[in-house]
């Protein structure tokens, strides 16, 4: 079973990232969720809720998220955008575990 909860709309983009109380952590990727994102959602799972979108299926995805590749990462607090990284940066993704750890 995933970690994350996959977003199939448009509404559920909206829902999604109007969670309040909690981090909310998109994940965007194409074709197969990687090992590590699992592990992450798993991790942070106290803290975060974590959302996965596949971006060749929901095209309308990358215009929303403001995304061009795959993988991307967005963190977003009470319906703010806090933090994004498109091709997980290795430095942004430091700062972005740092966040969900600290809350």
């Amino acid at each position: 079973m995933s970690a994350h909860i996959q977003l199939n709309s448009r509404e559920e983009f909206d829902k999604a990232i109007q969670e309040k109380g909690k981090y909310v952590f998109i994940y965007c990727y194409e074709g197969e969720t990687s090992p590590q994102a699992e592990e992450y959602a798993k991790k942070f799972s106290s803290t975060t809720t974590s959302y996965k979108v596949d971006i060749s299926q929901q095209e309308n995805a990358r215009k929303y998220f403001g995304i061009s590749k795959a993988p991307s990462a967005i963190v977003y607090r009470d319906g703010k955008e806090l933090k994004k990284t498109e091709g997980m940066d290795p430095a942004v993704m430091k700062e972005i575990m740092e966040m969900l750890q600290s809350a």
